[in-house]
């Protein structure tokens, strides 16, 4: 029988919880023989400046920020793929993270997504949105996604307490 699951995509944006999840993604990509993908999807609408900024001075400084943020994504997603003991093919993209992680995903026909997510609820995720969520309803494919494990245990140890109080 053949695996299912020849193309893993791993969308990271660095954080704590993008390597617990990358941890995942490699074990699963040597265990079932598949091609690894870590994906790093620089977020413009993070700069967006409105239209009046552009004729200001100083706004060069803006543009070289921006310069500089996406150099130091290409820099960390190249650091990554050399920490990896298997081969794999980075993929550098911009846009809205969610978006970009499905529109690649069906680019590369991949099987499976793993990404880590942050949890948030209530007013954060209202705030700051959820890249996850948006990916999980909109994947082409499987998604996994894992949460950070201070978060795990911290989330545990509120059950364990609850327990012991009841």
């Amino acid at each position: 029988m053949q695996a299912p699951i020849k193309k893993i995509i791993l969308a990271t944006d660095f954080s704590d919880t993008a390597k617990d999840a990358s941890f995942y993604a490699l074990w699963l990509a040597k265990t079932l023989g598949a091609e690894l993908i870590p994906l790093h999807v620089f977020d413009v609408s993070v700069w967006n400046v409105p239209s009046q900024y552009y004729l200001k001075p100083g706004f060069d400084g803006v543009v070289e920020g921006i310069e500089d943020s996406k150099q130091r994504g290409k820099e960390t997603l190249r650091k990554l793929e050399e920490e990896f003991d298997i081969k794999v093919d980075t993929v550098f993209t911009e846009g809205r993270a969610g978006e970009e992680t499905v529109r690649v995903a069906s680019e590369l026909k991949a099987d499976l997504i793993v990404l880590g997510t942050h949890g948030y609820s209530g007013w954060k995720r209202f705030a700051i949105g959820s890249v996850a969520e948006y990916i999980i309803r909109h994947a082409p494919c499987a998604v996994l996604t894992t949460r950070h494990l201070d978060r795990r245990k911290r989330e545990r140890r509120k059950t364990d307490r609850r327990k012991s109080n009841s």
